[in-house]
């Protein structure tokens, strides 16, 4: 089957997604880094109850935690990005890749059919799918040595 239609037809559910890590809003920045730490998961999902109200990844940490010396006290809430793009596990993986692509995304929250939080779906996730799909095309490919510089630059 050729990428096109594979990006086409394939879907969230097809692709699959990882089991979600997930905090309340409410939750300190100490307890949510500890969950994604023991969740082994590159981002974390906020919740006000059974709603998804935000997501929390590293990035978010090294950019909104570190880099600011923000307190650990403070609620996940306030660091968090609110009413995060998401994906829905029936949708074709094309238009996802897409949101992902245009907010330069690297993970988004996948929702059931009843718009719950069932699971998270990432770029590499969907890059190792593919690369399934067409092994010996992908893992095959001659290296291109034009796309690397001969010499070395700056000083």
């Amino acid at each position: 089957m050729k990428l096109h239609a594979i990006l086409k037809n394939e879907t969230v559910a097809d692709v699959g997604y990882f089991k979600p890590v997930k905090v309340q809003e409410g939750k300190n920045m100490r307890a949510a880094v500890k969950r994604m730490r023991k969740g082994k998961s590159g981002c974390l999902l906020i919740l006000k109850g059974r709603k998804l109200t935000g997501i929390f990844t590293e990035r978010d940490f090294l950019t909104r935690i570190l880099l600011t010396e923000e307190d650990l006290d403070l609620p996940v809430a306030n660091f968090m990005t609110p009413n995060p793009t998401v994906a829905r596990i029936d949708e074709p993986i094309y238009r996802v890749l897409a949101r992902m692509y245009a907010g330069g995304m690297r993970h988004l929250p996948v929702l059931g059919k009843r718009g719950r939080p069932i699971g998270t779906i990432s770029v590499g996730q969907v890059a190792y799918f593919l690369a399934d799909l067409h092994p010996t095309m992908v893992y095959n490919l001659p290296p291109d040595h034009a796309r690397y510089p001969s010499a070395r630059e700056g000083g």
